[in-house]
């Protein structure tokens, strides 16, 4: 595995060398599990997030066993036919009718700018949250004490808008229009896929072709297969369940010489800087998988994936030959025997099997 080592960069002198192309990502903060620590050329320690690839798995099938799994792991990257986007409203008022006034105001001033970017009326839907009263504290001084009195300031309400739209490119369009009705807080955006039963159809059509073409390679090396079980597995995958958080920065412990002995040394406060967190999409890795279509997708897709797992019992041809010679032996004995019994009850059987019974 190629390593990434990531320098430091300062203001007055910078210089990077890398083995292949990466992210800021591969630099986590450092934690107690799983990461590599390494030194800059200033002596501060640098930690490097390690993860094992997830999913992942080259341990060959034991052929000894009875019965030889043969597997499919197949997915399809999917763009959404629809979106749905969340935004958030927070009114406060001091009665009830001056909170809910207020809030409608605001709720007509974005479907107004929203009309204005090609998004109707029909494409929302208002979901009410909560109606909380608000409290503050007053404060009452005395000679020898002072009392902080918690009383009612007013009430909040809290909505939510639901937008569909059809184009991810229109989003930008339409964050301005809630901005301009002061609503800036987008809560999340839902992927929609129209025609799911086609996609695991398709799903199940790649993964039976390659299972067909892997019992192929058997026959080719001379072992017979015998379909015994098989099983299915099928799931997907929502760009907003793959988004990791991660922070863009390095933390070193400062140099501290000691004083002589003897000398009392003061206490020390470090104090860190906050540090830029931010988050990424991370697809669900390829690795793992037979065939991934539609792999070149740029945007952040809802991946779909299905296994199809086939238990084979291998025979080798001359047992399988005997065992065939020893089930039609078998079925030619108990043909006779039954003929037998049925002259021994005084009946006449033909050479086509069917049987007349003589009756007195």
């Amino acid at each position: 595995m190629k390593r990434l080592v990531i320098l430091s960069l300062l203001s007055f002198s910078s210089y990077v060398s890398v083995a292949q192309s990466a992210g800021n990502s591969v630099v986590a903060t450092p934690n107690s599990v799983g990461n590599q620590i390494y030194g800059d050329s200033y002596g501060n320690q640098q930690f490097i997030q390690y993860n094992q690839p997830k999913g992942v798995n080259l341990n060959p099938v034991n052929m000894g066993h009875a019965l030889t799994p043969i597997k499919a792991d197949v997915m399809i990257n999917m763009k959404a036919t629809s979106y749905v986007a969340v935004l958030s409203i927070t009114q406060v008022g001091e009665t009830i009718e001056e909170t809910d006034s207020l809030m409608d105001v605001r709720l007509n001033n974005v479907f107004a700018e929203l009309l204005k970017v090609g998004i109707s009326l029909k494409n929302t839907h208002v979901d009410f949250i909560s109606m909380v009263p608000r409290y503050e504290f007053e404060s009452t001084e005395k000679v020898y004490s002072k009392t902080f009195n918690e009383v009612p300031s007013g009430f909040e309400m809290k909505k939510n808008v639901h937008v569909l739209f059809a184009e991810h490119d229109s989003l930008n369009e339409m964050i301005s229009a809630a901005a301009k009705a002061e609503i800036y807080d987008l809560v999340k955006i839902d992927y929609n896929v129209s025609d799911m039963d086609n996609i695991y159809a398709q799903l199940r059509q790649k993964a039976e072709e390659i299972v067909n073409e892997k019992v192929k390679s058997y026959t080719n090396m001379g072992f017979t297969l015998e379909a015994q079980q098989y099983a299915t597995a099928q799931g997907s995958v929502y760009p907003m369940e793959r988004y990791v958080q991660y922070t863009a920065a390095h933390s070193a412990a400062p140099k501290i010489k000691s004083k002589k002995t003897g000398v009392k040394e003061k206490p020390v406060e470090i104090n860190y800087v906050e540090k830029n967190n931010t988050v990424y999409y991370e697809k669900v890795p390829y690795g793992q998988f037979d065939v991934v279509i539609n792999s070149d997708m740029v945007e952040p897709t809802v991946q779909f994936y299905l296994n199809l797992t086939v238990n084979y019992k291998i025979v080798l041809a001359e047992v399988a030959k005997r065992e065939k010679e020893d089930r039609e032996l078998d079925l030619q004995l108990r043909r006779a025997e039954i003929q037998q019994k049925i002259k021994n009850a005084g009946g006449v059987v033909n050479n086509n099997t069917s049987v007349t019974v003589r009756t007195k």
